[in-house]
């Protein structure tokens, strides 16, 4: 159990905490983007603008959830690693780096699709 074991734990914690202020403050301004495209004169009445600007809002939403998720996987993941630490029996957790891997995926495909349903 060594100091560098320690301070590399609580690096991790705080790229935890960066990224997921990150996805939210994203998310936010997608959301807030999506409100100010809906109030633009040029984009009211037509159904694909009404469709685009509720999928960036959704979208938005996604950004910012996944933030608060990613927060709560990396405050749980710093305190279980610091008690394996302390125990001296440090296990990797590759299902949840396949998870986060995932989620990043599925997250990426859908701001494609949504950029994809504004053309």
């Amino acid at each position: 159990m060594a100091v560098t074991d320690h301070l590399a734990n609580e690096r991790t914690f705080l790229a935890y905490v960066r990224t997921s202020l990150s996805l939210m403050a994203f998310g936010f301004v997608i959301a807030k983007f999506a409100l100010l495209a809906r109030a633009l004169p040029g984009l009211q009445g037509s159904i694909a603008s009404d469709r685009a600007i509720a999928s960036g809002h959704r979208l938005g939403i996604l950004f910012a959830a996944l933030g608060c998720v990613l927060g709560t996987v990396g405050s749980w993941r710093f305190i279980t690693v610091n008690r394996q630490l302390k125990h001296g029996d440090y296990a990797p957790a590759p299902a949840l780096a396949i998870g986060l891997g995932a989620a990043t995926v599925v997250t990426g495909v859908l701001v494609i699709l949504s950029l994809l349903s504004a053309l």
